[in-house]
């Protein structure tokens, strides 16, 4: 009995010396990503047969961004100045380099935008970009 209780502390004594010898990275299946930020473009007017009730001007407002290296996707935040105030930001997940307002009832519209990379299941983002605002349309 005390031969077994013997062997036994000395394979956990072993064990415990090869874990600290030789210790498990706990990031060692984490891959690391570096994104930038993408390059928001100017807001253009754009004709598109898309919507199913065509805005008053018949129009829409598009603006699109430079493609990030490495990037499953991109997360956009847009808000609007609607009768003078500022609304809430809106999310927009996509996987396009390009997002669309539609109409002459939105005086001004702003956009940022930042890209995101599936590393291990999760998402990893990149840094916002610079806001960009949009001219006033009409």
């Amino acid at each position: 009995m005390k031969n077994i209780l013997k062997k036994g502390l000395l394979w956990c004594l072993i064990l415990s010396v090869i874990c600290t010898i030789h210790p498990v990275p706990t990031d060692a299946a984490v891959k690391t990503t570096k994104l930038k930020a993408p390059v928001v473009r100017e807001w253009k007017k754009t004709k598109d047969s898309r919507w199913p009730i065509l805005p008053a001007d018949g129009l829409e407002y598009t603006v699109t961004w430079k493609r990030v290296a490495g990037a499953s996707g991109y997360q956009a935040k847009v808000e609007v100045l609607d009768a003078g105030e500022w609304g809430p930001w809106r999310i927009i997940k996509t996987k396009k380099c390009s997002h669309s307002e539609a109409g002459s009832t939105v005086a001004r519209s702003k956009i940022k935008v930042r890209a995101y990379k599936i590393v291990n299941g999760k998402k990893k983002y990149g840094p916002w970009s610079k806001i960009k605002i949009s001219r006033r349309w009409g």
